[in-house]
This record gives C-alpha cells, structure tokens and sequence, in this order.
C-alpha cells in the first residue's frame, strides 16, 4: 500500500490500525517478558500455566494422545495423577489437610472421576486427603494392601478413609503383584508387596504404568526391606522413571535395586525444610553415581512428565 492511499483512509480506520498494532506490540512484549523471567527467576510475572488457568483454559488438547504424569507439590507427602487418554488413576492423595487441595488439582485437569485410586499405604502423609477425595469425586476402582491379621491401623486417617468408602459403597480391591489394568492406552500393573509386612512403608503398593515401550514406577514409601524383597521374588523392575521410596530416605533406593530398575529419570517427593532432612544425601549421592537425572518437588514444585510412547518429557513448575 503507497503511502498516499494510507492517506486517504478514513481516520477512524487509520486510529483502529495504531489501537491493534500496539496491542500487538504490547502483548508481544509481555510474551518475551514471560519468557525472559523463567530463566530470571522472576517472581512478578505469571507463568503460563497461569495465564491459561486464569483464562480458563487447560493444557491438555493436544496430550489427550499421551501418558501424563503430574506428581503433585503437597510438601513432604505424595499425590500423583497419571493420565492416559480419558483413564485416570491416583496415587495417594497428601496429608490431612492436603485433600481439598488436590481434589483442585485434579478438577483444573479436568478429572471429575477416576477410573482407580491406589492408597499405596495407611500413613498419612499419603492417604490423609484421600477420604476428601473419596467423598468428592467417583471412584470406580480402589487399590489399596492390607495390613497382616493384628497390624491394622486404628488411626482416625486410616478409619476417616474406610468411612468414607463405605458411605460411597466403595469396595476395596486388594493389592496382590501380578494384577494388571487397562488404563486407556497404558496398563497398570501391580508389583508389590510382595508379601505382607506389619511395618506400613514396607507393606507398600508398588506399581508400574507402561505406555509404548516407557515404563513408570512408583514405589510409595517402600523401604530396603521391600526392595530386598522385591528382588528377592524375581520381580521385573525395569523403568525408564522411578518415583522413589520414602521421599529421598537413606532407607530407601539402595544402589542395588536402582541397578536393577535401571531408570533414566527419578522424581524425590519432599516438602521444603522437613524435619526428616528429606531427600538424605545418600540417596542424592546414589543417584549421581548411577547417572540418574532427578526432580525434587522441594526444590522444582509440581513435575509433569509427558510421554509419547517413545520418550518422555520432564516438565518443572520451578
């Protein structure tokens, strides 16, 4: 366009093309600031997450095709959301008063019903929240060990959690390895315990997801002797992810059992500060020793892992 037809536009048009050409400029501007402060460190600027939460909008269009792994931030606890198509499960669900919050994180992801819910065991740092859950939202499959005859829980978490399922008229499927479940395009197996414990983190529902040829393991609070035993009985512990046991614990991840998971990709749940010094240097040790890369929800807040079947994408909120 020659600047003498420019000219001859109406004014009105021509005030309309500087109103939208400086839109433009400005939320182009705001774009590369956003991106810019990620890798500042930046607090005054929103992430994108929360642009598109406070636009109402989701990220999960085009991910409907894939695995995705969110590993909840609920400090020093585990609460862990694997999504396979329009397949849900969760694992665990935070302490007591973490419940309401996670039953928002899974609503933002546009999960009103779980095909399965897993209590990987009775201490409350894993299933404080899950009677919230529970009451709040279907359930259609509930995964959980029991306890040898004499070592059930009595505590009110514990006995808030069987309230809750017997007021939905959920019954509780018993954890036994070999256990196997279509979770949209991915299968849920059950590995552990591989035989009751009184001790509750080494009575820990062990589990794997295996999505094309990538394999995700989460161990709950699974402790040495679980993993011994684990080992012991023969079991295939191949994967590409390991959620490890008891938050970083020197009394998990022994360098053994990680040899024979053999992982690319470990994720440490922990809270900031904790009184139990979570994640321990050992286990930190162990992982740089085996050259296994490693999130901390302390340290990187929620982790998503993306899998396409073939690789895996780890995603930080921090």
């Amino acid at each position: 366009m020659s600047s003498g037809n420019w000219k001859k536009r109406p004014k009105r048009e021509r005030l309309a093309f500087w109103i939208t050409s400086g839109i433009i400029a400005l939320a182009a501007a705001v774009c590369g600031l956003i991106t810019i402060s990620g890798k500042m460190d930046k607090p005054f600027l929103p992430t994108w997450d929360e642009i598109f939460g406070m636009a109402g909008l989701t990220d999960q269009g085009p991910l409907d095709s894939q695995l995705r792994v969110d590993i909840l931030d609920v400090g020093n606890a585990d609460a862990i959301l694997v999504r396979s198509g329009e397949a849900f499960l969760l694992i665990d669900a935070g302490e007591n008063n973490d419940g309401d919050q996670v039953v928002d994180a899974l609503r933002s992801r546009g999960v009103n019903r779980l095909d399965y819910a897993i209590a990987t065991h009775p201490d409350a740092d894993h299933i404080g929240g899950m009677d919230v859950v529970v009451n709040k939202l279907t359930v259609d499959t509930f995964i959980m060990a029991f306890m040898p005859e004499g070592s059930t829980p009595t505590t009110k978490t514990y006995l808030d959690l069987l309230e809750a399922l017997t007021n939905k008229g959920i019954a509780v499927t018993e954890a036994e390895p070999g256990q196997s479940y279509a979770l949209g395009e991915a299968q849920l197996e059950l590995i552990g315990p591989p035989a009751p414990s009184s001790d509750t983190n080494n009575n820990s529902v062990v589990c794997r997801v295996t999505y094309g040829s990538k394999r995700f393991l989460f161990m709950g609070d699974a402790e040495k002797e679980e993993e011994n035993a684990l080992i012991a009985a023969g079991a295939d512990l191949r994967a590409d992810f390991i959620k490890l046991g008891h938050h970083g614990s020197r009394s998990s991840s022994q360098k053994a059992f990680l040899e024979k998971v053999s992982p690319a990709y470990a994720a440490i749940t922990c809270g900031a500060g904790n009184s139990y010094g979570h994640p321990h240097a050992e286990t930190l040790q162990t992982l740089e020793d085996l050259q296994i890369a490693y999130t901390r929800s302390d340290l990187n807040g929620t982790v998503k892992l993306l899998c396409d079947g073939s690789r895996i994408t780890v995603i930080t909120e921090k």
